[in-house]
């Protein structure tokens, strides 16, 4: 879902899988456009925690049009978190986007081969998309990530 702010209420979603999906029974999945999809028990997991996730219903079918076993929701992130660190990271024209935090316009980080969060940034978030960083995935925390371990 390319959107970058919070969507109606009402919206719904629909998900059709691609042919070669004959069973889908993961927690997490991500569509060919990124968008991010969660089961009823990840979104029952993620809600435990902060998050600034927009869950959105979705209806899943198989590319033959039959409903899939579980109940999936969109894991929409509308505001992404502003939590890359720009002194430890090691990215792509650094002093071009460094300067560019206190100079705007900004400048994305596109390359990076050490991604390093400021903790104070975070705010205790523990899933999410960083702001002014292209990543394909989201940033999940240390906790999150050993409750769904255990789930």
């Amino acid at each position: 879902m390319a959107v970058d702010y919070p969507v109606p209420d009402h919206t719904k979603a629909e998900v059709e899988l691609l042919s070669s999906v004959r069973s889908l029974k993961v927690d997490y999945f991500e569509t060919i456009t990124g968008t991010r999809v969660v089961s009823d028990a990840f979104k029952t997991l993620l809600e435990q925690f902060q998050s600034n996730v927009q869950f959105i219903p979705a209806t899943v079918c198989y590319h033959d049009t039959r409903p899939v076993e579980k109940t999936y929701w969109i894991a929409h992130l509308p505001i992404p978190v502003d939590g890359f660190d720009y002194e430890r990271s090691e990215y792509g024209r650094k002093t071009v986007i460094a300067a560019s935090v206190h100079q705007p316009p900004r400048k994305p980080v596109k390359v990076f081969s050490k991604l390093v969060l400021d903790a104070d940034k975070i705010d205790g978030h523990h899933f999410f998309k960083l702001a002014h960083v292209i990543t394909l995935k989201p940033i999940i925390s240390s906790e999150l990530y050993e409750n769904m371990q255990e789930a």
